[in-house]
Formats: structure tokens, C-alpha cells, sequence
């Protein structure tokens, strides 16, 4: 997130309460998880959330833990106009740019690092940077768990010229910003690109054994081994938060960004710096998205469709070095 004119939505009180009710409808999408089941909750030392925003994710998973849990937590965002006002008993809230390394004392700090959301923040051109520097304060044999929602993904019923042209538009604004159209496929490739050296004496066997016991993932020399990857749909979802939320959520989220494609639109323009037909058609895309903007704040056609979407669920582990494994694989076998 190398500087802020790649994201698309506002860091005010209004947006911190939309992102606190998005925070509750992904996990009533979860199906009430905000930690995938797959991933163990017990013996997390130190946990890490990135793109934190309010926190609201840090927050509600400390309060899933016992009071005598003495779990570190610890949110990043580049922006601290949204970190909570008043300080949260054993949380600390970090500004730092996720594309870039992280300090010394972060590397391979926490069992956990919860991602969210990053695809209307992340030039493509990032990801693979952001992934490293991710990965960086992961501890080896730690989880990475990833959520994404792309704008392609997100369909409406009835489909009318306006829910069409809002996708269009929503995916049009992010190309020009440098995101990606969609951010789930280049985020796994970028997590599947990355490997790590492993002695040649450690790598004479495919397998190799420790206790009688395999490491999981030292087969081979991948950095992460992505354990669980799903897509969840609003679509015919059985939440009713999810039911009763979806067009709650999706809409007034498309109407920031429209208005954030109407504000960098009419900045282009101001300068007068393009050809006649471009300056044309940035003028005709300000109406056109204008008109739409007005027509969902009177609830009128666009939002008058029930709209769905997916999101992308990612869980991955890192790498443990063989001679840096956990317990059960050194432990004496029963006879």
C-alpha cells in the first residue's frame, strides 16, 4: 500500500461503524466463525491482525478467550485514524505499510496473522511484496488466514443496465487505481511462488520422519502450504444476518465506490490535460455514476435488486524447518 490514492473508501466514524457491521456479517457468513475450525485455538502466544482498521477482529476473538489468556495482540494499518479511541487491554495497534519489511522485533513473532480485505487497498503490483513482508512476522509453523471479496464476484436479481453498470464501473475504478480486478487468484499464486532453502542433508528423502512422525509441511521446500481454501456465497445462505444484511452491506459500499471514482474522475479532468474525447468521456462516466449514486440514496433502481457475493476464504501454514518442529514430533513413541 505504497501511499494512500489506491484505496477507495473514507477513515471517518461512519465508515468505522460500516466496517464493525461488515466485521459481523462475514462472520455470520462463517457460519459464526471468525477463526477457521481448521485452524487450533489453543496456544496462541501472539497474535497478529493486518489491515486492522477499528480492530473489531483483535477485539472479538480476545473475547472468545479466557480473561486469563495472556495472548498477545497486536493490529497494523497504515492509517491510526481508526484505531480505538481508548486502549484495549492487552492490544496494541502498530501503523506500518504492509509492503514493506516489518521491524525486527515482528519477525516470526506470531502463531497467528489474520488478513482481511486488502483488495480495494493493494496495487497488484504490491501483492507479492505484502505477501513476503506477511509472511515475514508468521512464525514457522504458524497460520495465515486471508478473506477476500472481489467485485466480479458480486451479482444482482433482478440483473438491470444499472447493477451492471455499477460492477463495470466498480471494476473499471480499480484498474485505474492499480488493484486488481480480482485479487483472489494472483494472492494464491503469490503464496504458492514462495520456497525456502533446506539443507541438503535435510532433503535427502521426500518424506522426511522425525519420531516416527512426518512433518506436515516439510515435503518440499514451499515457504506456505495452503491447508484450506473455499469460496462462501451470500447466495441462498441459510444466515438470516447474512439474508438481511447482504443488500445492507454491498450497496451503500458500491455507492463509497462510485464516489470515490466520481472524486478521482473529476480530478483528472480539472487538470485539463487530456484530449478532447477522453475529457468527454470522463465527463459522461461523473454523470453517469452520479445518477447512480442518487438513485441508490432514494432507494430506487440499482438498490431496488437483491445483490450476492462470494468471498474467498485462505488458510495457510508456514514451513517448519526440520530441528524447529513442535513437540508431538519428537515425542517417544508408546509401545
Amino acid at each position: 500500500m505504497a501511499g494512500t490514492e489506491a484505496y477507495m473508501l473514507q477513515r471517518n466514524n461512519v465508515e468505522s461503524r460500516r466496517l464493525d457491521f461488515q466485521h459481523n456479517f462475514i462472520r455470520a457468513l462463517g457460519h459464526g466463525h471468525i477463526l477457521h475450525p481448521s485452524i487450533p485455538d489453543t496456544g496462541l502466544r501472539a497474535v497478529a491482525d493486518v489491515g486492522t482498521g477499528t480492530g473489531i477482529w483483535l477485539r472479538d476473538l480476545a473475547q472468545l478467550r479466557s480473561k486469563t489468556d495472556d495472548t498477545k495482540f497486536v493490529g497494523f494499518d497504515i492509517s491510526p485514524q481508526q484505531f480505538p479511541a481508548e486502549s484495549v487491554r492487552g492490544m496494541t495497534f502498530i501503523v506500518h505499510d504492509t509492503t514493506m519489511p516489518y521491524p525486527q522485533e515482528y519477525h516470526e513473532m506470531f502463531d497467528l496473522v489474520h488478513v482481511r480485505l486488502l483488495s480495494y487497498a493493494l496495487k497488484i503490483s504490491d501483492i507479492q511484496r505484502a505477501v513476503e513482508c506477511i509472511l515475514q512476522i508468521l512464525r514457522p509453523g504458524g497460520h495465515l488466514q486471508w478473506q477476500e471479496f472481489d467485485a466480479i464476484d458480486g451479482w444482482a436479481s433482478p440483473e438491470t443496465s444499472n447493477t451492471r453498470d455499477i460492477v463495470s464501473f466498480v471494476v473499471s475504478e480499480r484498474e485505474a487505481r492499480g488493484l486488481p480486478p480480482a485479487i483472489a487468484t494472483p494472492l494464491v499464486k503469490a503464496l504458492q511462488s514462495l520456497s525456502i532453502s533446506i539443507p541438503r542433508e535435510q532433503s535427502s528423502h521426500t518424506f522426511n520422519k522425525i519420531g516416527g512422525k512426518f512433518n506436515p509441511i516439510s515435503w518440499t521446500n514451499d515457504l506456505v502450504r495452503i491447508m484450506h481454501l473455499e469460496t462462501l456465497s451470500t447466495y441462498k445462505h441459510p444466515s438470516t444476518v447474512v439474508q438481511a444484511g447482504k443488500n445492507d452491506l454491498i450497496v451503500p459500499t458500491a455507492a463509497q465506490f462510485l464516489l470515490a471514482g466520481i472524486s478521482r474522475r473529476r480530478a483528472l479532468a480539472s487538470q485539463d490535460i487530456l484530449p478532447a474525447h477522453q475529457m468527454e468521456q470522463l465527463l459522461n462516466d461523473v454523470d453517469a455514476m452520479t445518477k447512480l449514486v442518487v438513485a441508490i440514496d432514494q432507494g430506487a433502481d440499482p438498490a431496488t435488486s437483491v445483490w450476492n457475493t462470494s468471498m474467498t476464504w485462505i488458510v495457510a501454514r508456514k514451513a517448519m524447518i526440520l530441528g524447529l518442529g513442535e513437540p508431538w514430533m519428537t515425542a517417544t513413541k508408546s509401545t
